[in-house]
């Protein structure tokens, strides 16, 4: 049973989480027949378009394209955004409340990376005030959706006690799941992440916990697929 749902669920994530991957992000598209769509005011191709024009370093234009299809509320185009400002990308200067706004719309239209992205913004008090609390409640939200990185996150915040109540048991959780989801996952950065918390706490675990820890995330697991 416990072998059934988590491949249930692993395909039901795969699906959230390969959806914005398979997004183009180089020039494999006819930049013709994409802009004749954007420019038609289909919101997808205007954020096809930004991205084509970003892969060739056109980035007022890509901005604009990204902006276009944000006033359309397309949570992709909104989350780019607010990326874009947290980092100082595509030669726009840092500005965290921007990244904030991008971030809250995107989140608001259900999107897993910007909710995550929302959380770690109040992780940080980034562009808003710092509260642990909500951004546990974000991660958590995010991680029901298919964010591994959330999932990292809310370990994280378990294993340091900040936002919730310290909690080994619950960090092993996170951290176990989020390795078991990784494995479908191109980041490596955040796999290597995520393992090294989990060695960490493997090694000092007792049996007990981290079986109760398993338990729980099966739990969670059972959940997640009871409400798909």
């Amino acid at each position: 049973m416990q072998k059934s749902i988590k491949i249930l669920l692993s395909a039901i994530l795969l699906t959230v989480l390969t959806s914005c991957a398979s997004h183009p992000t180089a020039p494999s598209l006819d930049m013709g027949s994409v802009q004749q769509k954007a420019e038609s005011g289909d919101k997808h191709a205007q954020y096809q378009l930004a991205l084509l024009h970003r892969s060739y370093g056109h980035f007022p234009e890509a901005l604009e394209w990204l902006q276009k299809a944000a006033a359309q509320d397309y949570p992709l185009a909104q989350n780019e955004l607010g990326n874009i400002y947290l980092e100082g990308r595509m030669e726009e200067e840092k500005d965290s409340n921007q990244a904030f706004a991008w971030y809250q719309k995107a989140a608001q239209g259900g999107y897993f990376d910007a909710i995550n992205n929302l959380g770690y913004l109040y992780d940080l008090g980034k562009g808003t005030d710092q509260d642990h609390a909500k951004a546990a409640q974000l991660y958590e939200l995010a991680a029901s959706k298919g964010s591994i990185r959330a999932m990292y996150n809310l370990g994280l915040l378990y294993q340091q006690g900040q936002g919730v109540e310290k909690d080994m048991v619950q960090a092993y959780k996170w951290f176990d799941l989020a390795r078991y989801y990784t494995g479908r996952s191109r980041d490596m950065s955040l796999k290597w992440a995520i393992r090294k918390q989990w060695d960490e706490l493997e090694a000092t675990m007792s049996s007990s916990e981290k079986k109760e820890a398993r338990e729980l995330g099966t739990q969670w697991q059972k959940s997640i697929a009871s409400n798909r």
